[in-house]
């Protein structure tokens, strides 16, 4: 077997980070800290709005430890009283209302974070009475 194709298993473990009832109007950040490396797998947030008159969207970031950002996707509008679903896979698609119950979906390859990177959580037009939860699956190893 040609050595330069050989996959090699990064070792650590499976992790899932829970993002408990936050309000739509805060940000979350999720890092692996230091002498950590995060490979993220897949997650899912889950936003459901108030009677606030206003689309939301949900919205995946990278940001590295100089506060660099970079955009990864966000979903279709979330109107008022409803609710919506991001999830994150590693596909090269993005597609609108595909899935179970009209879900956004969006792929972006593989994730490395390390140290003070962050993947960002974030609703557009995000109310305090809005209310976003999930769970992100990351491999963790210790560098």
């Amino acid at each position: 077997m040609n050595e330069m194709f050989a996959w090699t298993f990064l070792g650590g473990r499976r992790v899932i980070k829970t993002i408990s009832a936050t309000a739509g109007n805060v940000v979350t950040d999720l890092s692996p800290g230091d002498g950590k490396r995060w490979l993220v797998l897949f997650g899912r947030i889950t936003l459901t709005t108030d009677a606030t008159v206003a689309n939301r969207k949900i919205s995946y970031y990278l940001r590295d430890g100089s506060g660099d950002t970079n955009f990864l996707g966000a979903s279709n509008a979330i109107p008022e009283n409803s609710t919506g679903v991001f999830n994150l896979h590693q596909h090269y698609e993005k597609s609108s209302n595909v899935g179970e119950g009209g879900e956004d979906h969006i792929g972006v390859g593989l994730i490395l974070l390390e140290d003070s990177d962050q993947l960002r959580i974030t609703i557009s037009n995000g109310q305090a009475g809005d209310s976003y939860s999930g769970k992100i699956v990351v491999l963790e190893v210790d560098v």
